[in-house]
């Protein structure tokens, strides 16, 4: 058979968020797609297990719906799938004791406000730490701040854009931010990705897993992509009129730098411009499972908290105040009582603990762990039944858990977006600015694509 004859109408690479929603609704638009996914498995940075010994599932990648994001609630709808709204209960932990922290999401919106007004005295973009650093901020107030913006965007605070944190205040960007209410997928963030492939028309759509695409040749309407498969032997070229690119910004960063991520020939110098300002942020995270919830009896509440008080709603969020304890971060499952407890960290610490080996990681986690709950070490270790985590960093398909934008490079994404002569299409989390290193950004910049290609084919 010809190349012709095997030519089908899009390749799309990657079968994430981005991926599966594009490949979606090009199949029900009536396209023969091909997906291209590297790994064994669909989902991208979404990866749920789930253990049977808990009643929720574990998420080692992405794990909220931050705000109400009508891309991502509009799927779950439609799959028939629970969405948990968490309780806004975080405290604030120092010395042992537990301490409301009131009007969280309050304190994140005056800073993006603040930044927003020096950005427009200054004229130009200048890095979150300069901020922290000159702003007259209570010490508690400008380490949570600090806190906050390496844990939620994965950054170094030298590093990302505090224009990209003023738009959120001056345009209505991340507003789910501001309102103050996160949620979960009670099934699991898989289930999303499940509903999605499902609803891949099967007569016009072939899924490739473990199918590694290393090199995109191209010329208007006209796409070749070779690939190896997970043995690394070769496979054979695809052939297509279109593709639409999902892949994350750190594959395409190294290609274009020759360090073996995706590469274009032609190559395509406007794409690698808009990644120069675009940033890899990395986590780590580890979910622990305990024997019992420990956590949970009134005692244990009205001994750590200030006031005394027991309140019958639980734990949720704690954060770690100061630099002595190293994954400052931690949440249990609530509304969902079980006996899990999840860490969190990003930025320069969190690459710090994943040059570490599995074991350090674990043992360095309950060490912090200690100092939160002033629960002493051993006893943790003797209560742990189980831990899970994931090294997005070393995962060769992602080589980082997110991205976020840096000084200067506002219109990165944008630029990232844009479709190359009606034949090169792009789509994920890094070419959304306004929902950059989320899944509803992943969701809604897949069917973004798909509109553009179905548009540029009329």
């Amino acid at each position: 058979m010809t190349a012709d004859r095997k030519r089908v109408d899009t390749l799309v690479l990657g079968a994430g968020a981005a991926g599966l929603a594009a490949a979606r609704d090009l199949s029900q638009a009536g396209l023969r797609v091909t997906v291209i996914e590297a790994r064994p498995r669909i989902g991208g940075r979404i990866l749920t297990r789930h253990d049977p010994g808990v009643p929720v599932p574990l998420e080692l990648g992405a794990e909220f719906i931050h705000g109400e994001a009508p891309e991502t609630f509009a799927v779950a709808r439609a799959a028939g799938l629970g969405v948990l709204e968490i309780p806004d209960l975080h405290e604030i932990v120092a010395s042992g004791r537990f301490m409301p922290m009131r009007d969280f999401f309050g304190a994140i919106d005056k800073m993006n406000r603040d930044l927003a007004r020096r950005v427009a005295q200054r004229g130009k973009d200048f890095p979150v730490s300069e901020y922290l650093d000159s702003a007259h901020l209570p010490p508690l107030r400008r380490s949570m701040l600090k806190r906050f913006v390496e844990g939620f965007y994965a950054a170094h605070t030298e590093r990302i854009s505090a224009q990209s944190l003023a738009e959120e205040a001056s345009n209505g960007g991340e507003e789910e931010i501001r309102e103050d209410k996160q949620f979960r997928i009670a099934n699991g963030n898989d289930a999303l990705m499940q509903w999605l492939r499902d609803g891949l028309d099967p007569e016009r759509t072939q899924v490739r897993l473990s199918t590694i695409a290393q090199l995109v040749s191209w010329k208007r309407g006209n796409v070749s992509v070779e690939c190896i498969g997970g043995d690394g032997a070769p496979l054979e070229v695809l052939h297509a009129r279109s593709a639409i690119i999902t892949l994350p910004a750190a594959l395409l960063k190294a290609g274009g730098g020759g360090g073996g991520g995706l590469r274009f020939a032609p190559a395509v110098p406007a794409k690698q411009r808009a990644l120069a300002g675009l940033e890899v942020g990395h986590v780590f995270k580890i979910v622990l499972r305990f024997r019992e919830a420990f956590w949970e009896p009134p005692d244990f509440l009205k001994q750590r908290r200030a006031n005394g008080d027991s309140n019958t709603r639980g734990l949720n969020f704690l954060h770690a105040t100061g630099g002595g304890v190293e994954i400052p971060t931690w949440w249990t499952s609530l509304p969902v009582r079980s006996p899990l407890l999840t860490g969190w960290v990003g930025g320069v610490v969190a690459e710090t603990l994943l040059a570490e080996e599995p074991l350090s990681r674990l043992e360095r986690s309950l060490v912090a762990l200690s100092e939160v709950l002033a629960v002493p070490r051993r006893e943790l270790e003797e209560q742990l039944d189980a831990w899970a985590s994931h090294d997005w960093r070393a995962d060769p398909f992602s080589r980082g858990a997110y991205s976020y934008i840096g000084v200067g490079g506002n219109g990165a994404p944008r630029a990232l977006a844009r479709p190359v002569e009606g034949t090169l299409f792009f789509a994920g989390e890094s070419t959304n600015g306004e929902e950059i290193g989320t899944v509803a950004g992943a969701l809604s910049s897949g069917r973004r694509a798909a509109r553009e290609l179905l548009r540029a084919r009329r």
